[in-house]
């Protein structure tokens, strides 16, 4: 079965790949920064997905892109084949607020993935910003947006991305069947 797609995605120096190593429960989870190069991709699976009452083991691909512009040109090559996307912030600043609606409009509006398989992700590991999510919030409306510090909200995060990961795979699932049940009701029609 194919892996789930996800992209990570957001300003320079904005926690994602410290999300993204402790979300696949990496070896290493680095605190100090070193600019990601491109992108790197993690394989992981989730236990537990709940997928229309029954629970399944999803593989993922958890693509932690660079918020380098630089590398913009590789947009295209990312985007392809996803099926949910993170976005990830940790100022409020208008920058980077318009940084993550450039980024919403390519990688969400311009596929019309749907704001259901996208979320963002305030990472706030020093709890400098109690208030920090409403300042976006309003920007994105239809888009879930958690609040996240990995040393002490861990188990939330997890739990979080794996409710993700669930919405992401019930609209699949959805998106299929509702096609099905129409096709047979053409037929139906037909005869």
């Amino acid at each position: 079965m194919q892996p789930l797609k996800i992209i990570v995605v957001g300003p320079i120096k904005s926690g994602k790949t410290t999300i993204s190593n402790f979300l696949a429960d990496a070896t290493e989870i680095p605190y100090d920064y070193h600019l990601t190069q491109g992108v790197r991709i993690l394989e992981f699976e989730v236990q537990n997905i709940n997928v229309n009452n029954k629970s399944m083991t999803k593989d993922i691909e958890l693509w932690d892109c660079s918020g380098d512009h630089k590398y913009e040109s590789c947009w295209p090559a990312i985007r392809k084949d996803i099926h949910g996307v993170i976005f990830v912030y940790n100022d409020t600043s208008n920058e980077c607020l318009k940084e993550i609606q450039q980024l919403y409009d390519y990688f969400i509006e311009q596929t019309k993935l749907g704001p259901e398989k996208c979320v963002i992700l305030c990472y706030d590991p020093e709890k400098k910003n109690p208030e920090i999510s409403k300042v976006i919030s309003s920007t994105f409306i239809k888009v879930s947006h958690v609040k996240c510090n990995i040393e002490s909200g861990g188990n939330k995060l997890k739990a979080d991305f794996s409710s993700f990961i669930s919405t992401i795979l019930n609209k699949m699932h959805n998106y299929t069947n509702p096609t099905d049940k129409n096709i047979s009701n053409d037929n139906n029609i037909l005869f």
